[in-house]
């Protein structure tokens, strides 16, 4: 295994015993480091039901998750 991959199967085993809101705050930094990193996740989205077979278009909530951490940004490039 390479070192990333080790690291992130140390990480993974370190997350062992948190309260479901320890986790969620976790998620969160993760969400921001990736933010200022300027790092793209492609989500996959399995529809089911009545979407199955339709494309979503989810760029607004990428745009309006964009303007809910750039007050973060200006707070921490000003702190």
């Amino acid at each position: 295994m390479n070192k990333a991959a080790i690291t992130k199967h140390e990480i993974y085993n370190n997350l062992m015993g948190f309260s479901e809101q320890d986790l969620e705050a976790i998620a969160d930094f993760i969400d921001f480091m990736r933010h200022k990193k300027k790092i793209e996740t492609k989500k996959i989205i399995k529809l089911e039901g009545i979407l199955e077979g339709h494309d979503i278009d989810l760029s607004h909530l990428k745009a309006f998750k964009k303007q809910t951490w750039e007050h973060v940004d200006r707070e921490f490039d000003n702190g």
